[in-house]
């Protein structure tokens, strides 16, 4: 009995010690989770936009703007401030990452919206960046890249407004 289970045992071990665990993900080809931001190009960043004068005449979901920063998350997308282009503060937006090659091709679409909660008040930005997590793979090859939010909702008030089609699947760089 003490053969058999010490047989059991060490074939499991042998088993488990075989496997070996991917890091690649269902994302787009060639695609990591943990990706080496040192062997990522640098990034360049987005220029700093001109004095904002808040409208309240700006449709919601043409209420943020996203400046791309020249850092990246560890999983090496990069990192993005927003601002504000109504008169209402934002609290919240739902906002898909789009990744393109060198040429403008889209790779790759972030799976699920980042649920952004904050408060970025009229004319201003946001006090932290926006960052993916770790898990949304960056597509090998990605050179470029956009924002998108389908979601705004202003502070103090009860609804949001939402549009799914402003985020498509494919969306060709702008």
């Amino acid at each position: 009995m003490i053969k058999i289970n010490a047989t059991v045992l060490l074939a499991s071990l042998l088993a488990f010690a075989a496997c070996k665990k991917s890091d690649k993900t269902d994302g787009a080809k060639g695609a990591s989770p943990k990706a080496a931001t040192g062997d990522l190009p640098k990034l360049t960043e987005d220029p700093e936009p001109a004095a904002i004068t808040p409208s309240e005449t700006t449709p919601p979901l043409e209420s943020a703007k996203f400046r791309m920063l020249a850092k990246r998350s560890k999983s090496g997308w990069p990192e993005f401030d927003v601002y504000n282009l109504n008169t209402k503060p934002i609290a919240f937006l739902a906002i898909y990452g789009y990744a393109y090659d060198k040429d403008g091709k889209q790779l790759a679409r972030t799976p699920v919206p980042l649920s952004w909660n904050g408060n970025v008040p009229p004319g201003d930005k946001s006090s932290w960046a926006i960052t993916f997590s770790d898990n949304v793979a960056l597509p090998a090859g990605a050179t470029s890249f956009q924002l998108c939010y389908t979601d705004i909702k202003f502070k103090d008030e009860a609804k949001s407004t939402q549009d799914e089609a402003k985020c498509p699947d494919q969306r060709p760089k702008s």
